[in-house]
């Protein structure tokens, strides 16, 4: 049986729903899964990645940075997920992913560039919308909320007080099962 290890970094939580969401996926089409945070775990309490078949790797997006421990896995284990080439998934939640018109965009500047400086090649890669909660009850800072808005302005998908789920979980279940067919190769 196959066995994916999905890895991420999440600031808010909507990464951290997308691989979730990916395990469940993967674990219907008999892949044997394990995710883990990885602003969670540390380093040492990593299970070998040599024991799996394909490796997903995920990150949100904040002002153009991957989370700070899966640039750091990315950087450390590099030589390994250059071993995984042909299993490796790599996938990021940002505001342009959520935008057909600036999808290809961020997959370039959030996901080609950062494989590209660490010289990694990844099986797939995709951009997914992220979550951008400006309700009163957001775990977003109030000058987060005012940069977003600022930056939104000219955006109509954006609007003030709402949740602003800009993920399509419809794609994120396509990528799943692509990448399910990909690793039972």
């Amino acid at each position: 049986m196959a066995k994916v290890l999905i890895l991420y970094g999440t600031r808010f939580g909507s990464t951290e729903e997308i691989a979730q969401e990916l395990g469940k996926v993967l674990n219907e089409n008999e892949i044997d899964t394990q995710i883990i945070n990885l602003e969670t775990t540390k380093r040492k309490d990593l299970p070998n990645l040599d024991e799996f078949t394909g490796i997903l790797l995920g990150s949100s997006i904040k002002i153009g940075k991957w989370t700070k421990n899966a640039r750091k896995f990315l950087k450390k284990f590099a030589e390994k997920l250059k071993s995984k080439k042909d299993g490796l998934g790599v996938f990021v939640s940002c505001g342009d992913g959520g935008n057909p018109e600036k999808r290809e965009q961020a997959r370039t500047n959030y996901i080609k560039k950062k494989l590209d400086s660490n010289n990694i090649n990844a099986v797939m890669i995709e951009a997914f919308g992220g979550k951008l909660d400006l309700t009163e009850d957001s775990k977003l800072g109030n000058m987060a909320k005012k940069m977003i808005m600022m930056a939104a302005a000219e955006d109509p998908n954006i609007k003030p007080n709402d949740p602003n789920d800009l993920r399509d979980w419809d794609r994120i279940r396509e990528f799943g099962k692509q990448y399910c067919d990909l690793i039972k190769k």
